[in-house]
């Protein structure tokens, strides 16, 4: 169905409009551009994510997983650091420029160095000077699996720019459309994993993944030279206030109870997906034992989970937005990952197989994340918008990054702990979750409690 002007309006075919609300002509070019550049962003972030695990697995091993995890906290707690000075020191689109030229060479140079190791001497003992001496397996699976982890970075900086050039209401129609769009890269990006990886092989799709990065900072300038920028009371106050310090994000989370709101109901679900994550793996890479099918495997995982996240954002992830609001958004998906955790739980006594607790475990891992990525996320996003630019771009750094890892980190403690044995992994790893999901559900109902009051009195956290 064709698009109708109406005026200054837009008017959107009914099943649209009924999902996003009535865009108008402004809004529907602006957050159109917007969904191209994280499509392009999530769609690459997806297609090397799931190449991660069987890199570390071909050149380490899947039982050091759980530690790879918890080094990765550091390694991305260094990123972030030097994250929070760029953003004192440079502009939107320099930032942009910077972080995008990094990636695009690290990925690069990994696409070569995973298709010929012997040349690039990634041997623990010959590598970087020794700096993986102490590492078992070869320094290039774990070069790859902290490069793979810390640029997520890059999806934390699209939206906290979003954040500061769009409107709470507006946000509410416009974040809807986005997530819509997202599942399309979402979904090609595990596609081109698994139709060409078996024959072009990985090290040229991560090589892909470095050219796309390459052209986002172009879609960026792009924008900001066809999009009035919009600027909120809070962004102009910000213009008048002090740079700060590398830490000033650490700083915001733990001195404001909203911005540690925001922590806790981003990242916790982690806890959960790491310890199920962990488990389908360490299946999963018996029963397919090469690289190239361990590959594909992850590639249909990944692909799963964002068509499933595209169906519920189709379906109404605006909708949900508009019609109940953000705090029953927010409570509503822990409550289905409580769910999901109870199902699994009685699935523990049936006496299944390997293979049939592998594929309960695909399941529910793509019911959890599937519905993380369409309804948890663009909602916490709409949660920094009553903030501050430091709160948006430093704390949020911090908590899309290090935060992250950090709940990676905990639920590899989980499985680290259980390793020996993947039934008392699921029992006990079960239970410990379902313990979680309960203080998250507290904190997700006082967090959108406090966004409403936030919104009702036009204020803002700072």
């Amino acid at each position: 169905m064709d698009l109708q002007l109406s005026g200054d309006k837009m008017q959107l075919p009914g099943f649209l409009k009924s999902l996003w609300g009535n865009l108008s002509n402004e809004e529907l070019k602006k957050f159109g551009l917007l969904s191209i550049i994280i499509t392009l962003i999530l769609g690459n972030y997806w297609m090397l994510r799931v190449l991660k695990n069987p890199f570390f697995e071909d050149f380490v091993g899947m039982e050091y997983q759980p530690y790879a995890k918890i080094c990765s906290m550091f390694v991305v707690a260094f990123v972030v650091l030097i994250y929070s000075k760029l953003v004192d020191l440079f502009d939107k689109k320099r930032l942009f420029d910077i972080l995008c030229t990094f990636y695009a060479g690290i990925f690069i140079f990994l696409s070569f160095a995973t298709a010929f190791p012997s040349v690039f001497s990634l041997t623990p003992d010959a590598s970087l000077f020794g700096l993986f001496t102490w590492f078992p397996g070869k320094a290039i699976g774990w070069i790859s699996y902290f490069a793979f982890e810390s640029s997520s970075l890059l999806i934390a900086l699209f939206w906290a720019f979003v954040a500061s050039v769009t409107k709470p209401e507006s946000a509410k129609k416009g974040y809807g459309m986005i997530v819509s769009c997202i599942q399309i890269g979402t979904i090609a990006g595990p596609a081109l994993v698994i139709n060409f990886v078996p024959t072009v092989g990985a090290p040229a799709i991560v090589a892909f993944g470095g050219m796309i990065v390459l052209s986002i900072p172009l879609l960026v300038r792009l924008y900001m030279r066809i999009i009035p920028e919009e600027l909120s009371d809070s962004a102009v106050q910000d213009n008048k206030k002090p740079k700060t310090g590398f830490l000033e994000g650490l700083k915001l989370i733990g001195t404001r109870p909203y911005v540690l709101g925001i922590l806790i109901v981003s990242t916790i679900y982690e806890i959960i997906g790491t310890v199920l994550e962990f488990q389908m793996n360490m299946i999963a890479k018996e029963i397919f034992p090469t690289r190239d099918l361990f590959a594909v495997f992850q590639g249909k995982y990944g692909m799963s989970i964002n068509f499933v996240a595209l169906c519920f954002a189709l379906l109404g992830t605006s909708f949900f937005m508009r019609k109940f609001g953000l705090r029953a958004c927010l409570i509503v998906f822990p409550t289905i990952v409580g769910v999901v955790l109870l199902g699994l739980l009685g699935f523990n006594f049936t006496g299944a197989s390997s293979s049939e607790i592998m594929w309960a475990l695909f399941f529910s891992m793509i019911a959890v994340k599937g519905l993380s990525y369409a309804l948890n996320n663009p909602t916490k996003e709409v949660m920094y918008i009553p903030t501050t630019k430091d709160i948006r771009f430093k704390a949020k750094g911090w908590i899309e990054s290090f935060g992250g890892r950090t709940s990676k980190g905990a639920g590899s403690v989980i499985t680290a702990s259980f390793a020996n044995s993947l039934s008392q992994l699921l029992l006990f790893g079960t239970l410990i979750s379902l313990g979680i999901v309960g203080f998250w559900i507290v904190v997700a109902n006082m967090l959108g409690k406090r966004f409403n009051r936030l919104q009702s009195e036009n204020k803002i956290v700072e």
